[in-house]
Parts: C-alpha cells; sequence; structure tokens
C-alpha cells in the first residue's frame, strides 16, 4: 500500500510539476510604408488627409507593411508631442490597438486628433498571438506637422472646355495640383491621373493654375468625370504640409 502511494505521487509531480516554457518573444519589427515624393500622382506614406475633415482639422494618415498574420495578432500605435532638450520625442501615450481582423484596414490609421502647426511623432509594435497581446520591438519614429490647407473653389459641377481654371482660398505658395480621370458610378475610388502640377500659382493674391499650364496634361473629354485637389507643400520638407478636400467637374457638351 505504501508503495501504491508513493507511486501515485511520483505520477502526479511528473504530471503536474513539468513546467510550461513560455512562448517566445516576439522579433517582428514593423515598417512603415515610405512617403512618396511630393509630385506622385498616388501618394502613400505618411501625408495630410483631409477626408477626416470633419473636426475642422483634417487628419494625419499612417501605413505599414503588413507582417505575417500568423505570427502576430496586430499592432499598437504611440504618439508623442514633445521632444527634450535634444529634440527627442518623449511621453509617448497609446493612440490605438488595431487587431488583425476587427477593422477595414489593419495596415493603416488616420489620427484625427490633430492640431494645425503641432509636430506628432509615432511608434509602432507587433502585438504577438498570445491573450497578453505582448509587443515586440518598436518600429523607427516618424513625425508630421499638419498645416492649415487650401479651399478649392473651382472648377466644380459643368463648365466650359476652354475655362478650367483651378483657383483655391487661403494661399500657400508652392502647390502639387492633381487632377483624375474618375468613375463616374464611383468617383471616390483613385481613378486615372491626367495632369500634376508642381509650382507657385500665377497670382498669389488671385492663386490659380490654367490647365495644361505646364503643356504635360492629357486632353479633356466631354462626358468624362474629374476630381482634383490641392496640396501645401514645402520643397525639402517633406515632414509638414497640407491638402484639400477633393472636387469635381465635367465639361459641358
Amino acid at each position: 500500500m505504501r508503495v501504491h502511494l508513493t507511486g501515485l505521487v511520483a505520477i502526479g509531480l511528473l504530471s503536474c510539476g513539468t513546467p510550461t516554457a513560455p512562448p517566445p518573444s516576439l522579433t517582428l519589427v514593423p515598417q512603415w510604408v515610405p512617403q512618396s515624393p511630393d509630385t506622385a500622382p498616388f501618394e502613400t506614406g505618411i501625408r495630410p488627409w483631409p477626408d477626416a475633415a470633419l473636426n475642422g482639422v483634417g487628419g494625419i494618415r499612417l501605413e505599414w507593411y503588413a507582417l505575417d498574420p500568423l505570427q502576430i495578432g496586430g499592432y499598437r500605435l504611440y504618439r508623442a508631442d514633445t521632444t527634450d532638450s535634444a529634440g527627442i520625442p518623449i511621453n509617448f501615450r497609446e493612440l490605438a490597438t488595431i487587431e488583425y481582423g476587427t477593422t477595414a484596414e489593419d495596415t493603416a490609421f488616420v489620427d484625427e486628433a490633430v492640431t494645425h502647426w503641432r509636430t506628432y511623432y509615432y511608434r509602432l509594435h507587433a502585438l504577438d498571438r498570445s491573450p497578453q497581446r505582448r509587443e515586440g520591438p518598436p518600429s523607427a519614429i516618424i513625425h508630421f506637422t499638419l498645416e492649415p490647407p487650401p479651399i478649392p473653389l473651382s472648377p466644380v459641377g459643368a463648365v466650359h472646355p476652354d475655362s478650367v481654371v483651378f483657383r483655391w482660398s487661403n494661399n500657400v505658395g508652392y502647390v502639387v495640383l492633381r487632377v483624375f480621370e474618375v468613375d463616374s458610378t464611383a468617383p471616390e475610388l483613385p481613378g486615372r491621373p491626367v495632369w500634376v502640377f508642381a509650382g507657385p500659382p500665377r497670382d498669389y493674391s488671385n492663386p490659380r493654375i490654367p490647365y495644361n499650364a505646364d503643356g504635360r496634361a492629357e486632353p479633356l473629354q466631354a462626358g468624362k468625370l474629374y476630381r482634383w485637389r490641392i496640396s501645401r507643400i514645402t520643397v525639402g520638407r517633406p515632414d509638414r504640409g497640407a491638402t484639400s478636400f477633393w472636387q469635381t467637374f465635367w465639361l459641358r457638351q
């Protein structure tokens, strides 16, 4: 009987005392999508996001490359808006946790809690698939300063083919103008670029740019729908800027 009990104790010690190895630490580091050049037809990376302008300011859009969903469960984004005496960002706070499969986009985020002329710094971590969602190593830190956007005025709606002149208020100096041909059944989709202009307006007191001012635009066609917007940029400073909301127009028959 004594031997039998001893055997049970031994079995119990073997079955309950074996330590469980903790899951390995996550080593994957998120990588930001590079910011596109000022004159790229299609924009990528950190940039102004006027589609979030319900707050009167707009937002800052961030984009990163997807990591293996079999290894990670999502991402955690941190933000800071102060630096120390050496210019190093400090006091990062959690801005958002993006779980795989719970949002329309799990490799992008629009920060709408921003103000003009303030610089925001961002850091991203991947999360493992454990219930605790442990963080992996941090990404590089990126930053952006949102400026007041230009307000597009014309062309809007039906316009004469010979009077397509782009006008806006809130003069911004050097600009990038993008014009796209879009599908009238889905005008919110990117469409096809027909002109990208970069430079200053003709008159700073009454800013305007005639279509094809640089001779590089495709001819506009009747029956097609177009949309356009103006971006404010500072040459050599891709870390700051502003972009107007989209306007649409078409040529009168």
